[in-house]
C-alpha cells in the first residue's frame, strides 16, 4: 500500500498530465480564424493605420483558404500549393505580402505560447522582378502641374506639388495635419508613417509658398487636405487620372510622384542614407533602388573624359 506522500506524488503527476494533455488539446484546436482575431487587436496598437488596413484586406483573402483551418494543420506544404495556386492570378510580389503576413501571425502564435514552433518557417518567398521606377522629366513634370492647375479638385495642384517635393505616400498625405506643418522652419514631420516611425522633411520654397496660400484659404481646418466639411479630403484617384492625361502622361501612377522624389535626389547626387531617412524607408535596399544614373548623366560622364 502507497503512503500519504507517494499518493500525494502520484496524484499531482496525474493532475500534471491532465493539465499537459489540456493544454496540447487547446493548442491543436486553435483555428486561423481566432488567432486573427487576437493578432489583429495586436496590429491596432503596434501598426500603421494603412498597415493594419492593408492587414485587413490580405487577411480576408488568407481566410477563403485557411478559416476553419487549426494551426498545427497549416504546413509548409500546404502553404507551398496555396502559393503556387495563387501566383496564377496574382503577381509573386502580392505572394509574398500574404506570405509574410501568415508567417508573422504564426510566428507571434509562437510568442503567445500557442504553437511551438512556425510550421511555415522554411517557405520561401516567391523571385520578385526588379521594382517600377517611374519617374518624370522635366517637361513631364511640368505639364503635370499645370494639368493639375486646371483641374476640377480645387486641391489635386497642392496634392501633387506635395508629394513631388516631399515624396509622402498617399495615406500620409490623407492624414496629415497642419500641426505637423511648421511654416515657420519649414518643415513637415510625418508621425502616422507605413512603418510607424516619425520624420521630418525641409519643406521646398516652392512648396512653402503653395502651402502657406493654402492655408490663408482654408485656416480653420485640422487636415492640410480637407472637405469643406473638415474631414480628410478622401481620394483623388480619378481627378489625378483625368491630369495624367491632360497632360499625355502614360503609365504614371500617384505613387510614381513618390519614385520621382527620390530618383531625383539620387540623380542630384544625395547619397542613399539621405533618401533613406527623407522617404522613411525602412530597408536601405529600397533607397538603393533610387541612386541610378540618368542616359544625360553618362553622356556628360562619357564627354568629360580627357584623352
Amino acid at each position: 500500500m502507497l503512503s500519504t506522500g507517494e499518493t500525494d506524488k502520484t496524484k499531482a503527476l496525474l493532475k500534471l498530465g491532465e493539465l499537459l494533455k489540456k493544454a496540447e488539446t487547446t493548442t491543436t484546436t486553435i483555428t486561423l480564424s481566432t488567432l486573427s482575431e487576437k493578432y489583429l487587436a495586436y496590429a491596432e496598437t503596434h501598426k500603421a493605420v494603412s498597415t493594419v488596413i492593408r492587414d485587413k484586406r490580405r487577411l480576408k483573402i488568407l481566410m477563403k483558404e485557411f478559416d476553419k483551418s487549426t494551426l498545427i494543420s497549416i504546413t509548409q506544404e500546404r502553404v507551398e500549393r496555396y502559393l503556387q495556386k495563387r501566383r496564377k492570378t496574382v503577381t509573386p510580389a502580392s505572394c509574398n505580402r500574404e506570405l509574410a503576413l501568415l508567417k508573422h501571425m504564426l510566428n507571434k502564435a509562437v510568442d503567445w505560447n500557442l504553437l511551438k514552433t512556425n510550421p511555415i518557417r522554411r517557405v520561401k518567398q516567391l523571385k520578385e522582378p526588379p521594382g517600377r521606377l517611374r519617374y518624370l522629366t522635366d517637361n513631364e513634370r511640368q505639364r503635370l502641374l499645370k494639368a493639375c492647375k486646371e483641374s476640377d479638385c480645387e486641391l489635386l495642384h497642392s496634392i501633387v506639388l506635395t508629394a513631388l517635393l516631399t515624396g509622402m505616400r498617399k495615406s500620409e498625405l490623407q492624414e496629415l495635419r497642419w500641426r505637423d506643418v511648421d511654416l515657420t522652419h519649414s518643415r513637415i514631420t510625418v508621425i502616422h508613417s507605413k512603418n510607424n516611425n516619425t520624420r521630418h522633411i525641409p519643406i521646398h520654397a516652392d512648396l512653402l509658398s503653395e502651402l502657406m496660400k493654402l492655408r490663408s484659404r482654408y485656416p480653420n481646418t485640422l487636415y492640410v487636405f480637407s472637405k469643406h466639411t473638415g474631414q480628410p479630403y478622401g481620394d483623388w484617384y480619378r481627378s489625378f487620372r483625368t491630369a495624367c492625361r491632360r497632360a499625355g502622361l502614360t503609365d504614371f501612377r500617384f505613387h510614381d510622384c513618390r519614385h520621382d522624389f527620390c530618383s531625383r535626389l539620387g540623380m542630384n547626387g544625395c547619397n542613399v542614407y539621405i533618401i533613406m531617412r527623407l522617404a522613411g524607408h525602412k530597408d536601405i535596399k529600397m533607397s538603393a533602388r533610387y541612386t541610378h544614373i540618368s542616359d544625360t548623366q553618362l553622356r556628360d560622364a562619357v564627354a568629360g573624359l580627357v584623352n
